[in-house]
């Protein structure tokens, strides 16, 4: 963070101090263009962050066109689906895990606590903390 400091500086000096700054020290606005890299829209992950620029109208598209399409659509939409599942199935197990961990742990604890009680009831003493 060695930018910031100095230009937090600079903005509260500028702040208090107007006639510092004068119309000659701004900076002109310049409009940049936008360049991506080509590489952004190579790959598998292409299909998620790039659309065609370009869509087919639903004119020049054929039956067999558009059944083909679909069929695409449907097969990348049920692999995606079937990761998820993947996902929920796995979560769904450590939650299990969980559960069943947290109550063998209560039932132990409850064996413990009864154990400590017939002893206090055996004796004649208080319980001490």
């Amino acid at each position: 963070m060695p930018i910031a400091f100095p230009t937090l500086l600079c903005g509260i000096i500028l702040s208090q101090h107007l006639g510092i700054l004068v119309k000659d020290d701004i900076p002109c606005k310049r409009k940049s263009t936008l360049s991506l890299d080509y590489r952004l829209f190579e790959g598998a992950h292409s299909a998620n962050i790039a659309t065609p620029s370009v869509q087919q109208s639903s004119a020049t598209l054929t039956r067999k066109q558009m059944i083909a399409d679909l069929k695409d659509v449907s097969k990348a939409l049920g692999e995606k689906k079937s990761k998820l599942d993947r996902v929920i199935q796995a979560l769904e197990l450590e939650e299990d895990a969980e559960v069943m961990k947290g109550e063998q742990e209560d039932k132990e604890d409850a064996a413990a606590g009864s154990s400590e009680d017939e002893q206090v009831e055996d004796s004649d003493e208080s319980p001490t903390i």
